[in-house]
């Protein structure tokens, strides 16, 4: 009876040391290695939750506690309410310990916000962290303790990804003896990118789109992303981001299996299914991907961004010819003014010959001036006189119609002869002198500065080319199928209609073209070609001269202007190392480097001046005033020959 108390007094003691170690083994890990403030507690005995918590709470940690006998959600436990750095202590003796790694290996919830921390560990390590535990990647913050001959030790794991058989790669962090610690290497080195920088040849799953026909092979593809020229069904955007995958892969030493899409996006039938390479990265079916996506607002809860670098835009080149008339005004001589403005000159001037004429028959009848209108006169205009001034007839000196000419003449500036000889004539033909200087200092500045500004020259909105004689081509690939098929954009629904569902002859250029064979089209005129700019540029260069490169025009506003997204599928276990990796190498200048090969300017205009032919559609007023002028003046013509054919010329004088 004296031996069972004995041995009963010697099991509880020994419970007592350690359970009394288990609390050390905790609270050096939380106080002395993570330093973390919140600890998140998975337990299977009441003894735990008592001792465990209490001594957790002695320094200062705010905790949390979970029974494996109790329903839980991990992805309701943890949240975004966490610290940024939270310890999450595990009872690996507890029976629901593996479910709970599959739970967290689910829930992406191996990662840099959560320090996983395992103890009471009876088990080999890889049989507790199986390969269908696939979450377990570089990112992974799990410390494991095992019992040593002297102590405890704490062990870090990860691997370079679980989901590709590579292996779990463990470390020592330090080990427990009488209740000292001894670090032998700081968990956050050991947790750091330079310390998990090195993938050790390791095969990642790529994803690229190229949209050309049987592509399906790593090598093929490689070899197109490797060119440095343009490739027919390959956006500029697309090799840009190959090479900073190249990148990454010089940087942590892995190569890349890639698979092929023909397209970004889209949807099977009316179903949530992704298609193309969105589709791909959202399933998990590639690690990385050497595309970049559009920002869109519902993509943000699917994808991690990695990187923003590449500034997509897209426009419509053209090269400007005298037919392609800024909203058709160009040389257009009645274009300074407004329709009422020339309407209101017009009646200004038309009744400023009226009141002359008026002025004339006031001064002949009441002021007149004999003798001295007749030293100026000719002597046939003396006696004219004479006879109208015994018939009580006022003494007109022009006729109406000279008059109007005298008008139109001082409004051209022209001068005005003979002078008038009264003083409230010629204070009137001064006032239209006048009149005529102030109109003709806006016209020609409104028309030299119209001449002189060839930058707005041509069509430059979509609704413009839409309207314009250009003919119209696209670049062969994906994205432009897609924005047809999908968008209900007003302009481009009139752009389709407009432009692109006649039929076409053999000798014009198809809807959907590559560069190379679009650019001579360019080189001729009345052609605008739709493609991301900086592809062209580099052709451009080479085909068009100095004065072409300077008659090139672009308009955008088919697809926005914006900065593309490198994105990895949501919560990946290589997001946070990818980041970091690209942020150094933006800040070491490498990204600047590509970038500035990559995004080719536009040719620069050397030609000092550029004389742009007056349009027939700019003149066209000038020639209908005169043929109107002419028609006038025949019929003036036809009605004088009919008064003298009357005997009506006596009548009425012109």
């Amino acid at each position: 009876m004296k031996l069972s108390i004995c041995l009963f007094i010697l099991l509880l003691a020994a419970g007592e040391v350690i359970l009394d170690m288990e609390i050390s083994v905790l609270t050096h890990f939380v106080v002395n290695l993570v330093k973390t403030t919140h600890a998140v507690l998975f337990i299977c005995s009441l003894k735990d939750f008592d001792e465990l918590t209490l001594a957790l709470m002695e320094r200062n940690q705010f905790v949390s506690v979970v029974h494996f006998n109790q329903s839980y959600s991990l992805s309701s436990l943890l949240t975004r309410e966490n610290h940024a750095r939270t310890s999450i202590l595990v009872n690996a003796r507890c029976s629901g310990t593996t479910e709970l790694l599959f739970e967290a290996s689910e829930n992406r919830l191996f990662n840099k916000t959560y320090q996983w921390f395992f103890w009471g560990v009876d088990i080999e390590v890889e049989t507790l962290f199986p390969y269908k535990l696939k979450y377990v990647g570089p990112n992974a913050q799990i410390t494991y303790v095992n019992k040593t001959d002297n102590g405890y030790a704490y062990w870090d794991i990860h691997s370079k990804g679980r989901h590709l058989k590579s292996r779990l790669e463990i470390n020592l962090i330090a080990t427990l003896t009488n209740d000292t610690l001894n670090i032998a290497c700081d968990i956050f080195h050991l947790q750091s990118i330079d310390f998990r920088g090195q993938f050790n040849g390791i095969t990642l799953r790529g994803a690229s789109v190229i949209d050309k026909e049987d592509i399906i092979s790593n090598e093929q593809i490689e070899s197109i992303l490797s060119r440095p020229t343009k490739d027919a069904g390959v956006a500029a955007f697309i090799k840009y981001h190959y090479e900073l995958l190249g990148l990454l892969r010089d940087r942590f030493n892995f190569t890349v299996n890639f698979r092929n899409s023909r397209g970004w996006a889209g949807r099977l039938g009316n179903s949530t299914f992704r298609l193309g390479l969105l589709g791909i990265i959202m399933r998990n079916e590639a690690d990385i991907a050497a595309s970049g996506a559009f920002n869109r607002i519902n993509r943000f809860a699917e994808f991690d961004i990695i990187h923003q670098s590449w500034k997509f835009e897209t426009a419509f080149l053209y090269r400007y010819t005298a037919d392609l008339d800024t909203h058709g005004k160009s040389g257009n001589f009645l274009s300074p003014f407004s329709d009422r403005v020339w309407s209101f000159s017009l009646l200004t001037l038309a009744a400023f010959s009226i009141i002359w004429i008026l002025f004339e028959i006031i001064d002949s009848k009441f002021l007149h001036r004999g003798n001295n209108s007749q030293k100026q006169e000719g002597s046939s205009q003396k006696i004219e006189d004479e006879l109208n001034a015994k018939k009580g007839k006022p003494c007109i000196k022009t006729t109406c119609i000279e008059r109007i000419l005298q008008t139109f003449g001082a409004c051209c500036q022209q001068g005005l002869d003979p002078n008038p000889q009264d003083r409230s004539v010629r204070f009137l033909v001064m006032t239209l002198f006048l009149f005529s200087l102030v109109m003709y200092n806006y016209y020609t500045s409104s028309v030299v500065g119209g001449l002189l500004s060839s930058s707005d020259q041509g069509p430059a909105t979509v609704d413009e080319i839409t309207d314009s004689p250009l003919k119209i081509s696209f670049e062969d690939i994906g994205y432009y199928k897609v924005l047809f098929r999908e968008s209900q954009n007003r302009s481009i629904t009139r752009l389709i209609e407009k432009k692109l569902s006649s039929l076409r002859s053999t000798n014009e250029l198809p809807i959907f073209s590559h560069i190379e064979e679009a650019v001579p089209y360019l080189k001729n005129g009345g052609f605008a070609f739709h493609c991301e700019v900086v592809d062209a540029y580099p052709v451009i260069a080479e085909y068009f001269d100095a004065n072409e490169i300077c008659d090139l025009r672009e308009v955008s506003g088919l697809m926005e202007v914006e900065i593309m997204n490198w994105i990895l599928h949501k919560n990946s276990q290589y997001t946070e190392i990818f980041r970091t990796a690209m942020c150094n190498a933006q800040e070491k200048g490498f990204v600047e480097r590509i970038l500035r090969r990559r995004q080719i300017k536009k040719p620069a205009c050397q030609s000092l001046y550029t004389v742009y032919p007056v349009s027939l559609a700019g003149v066209l007023p000038a020639f209908v005033t005169l043929i109107c002028g002419i028609l006038f003046s025949l019929l003036l013509l036809g009605m004088e020959k009919l008064y003298a054919y009357l005997g009506l010329e006596k009548l009425w004088r012109f």
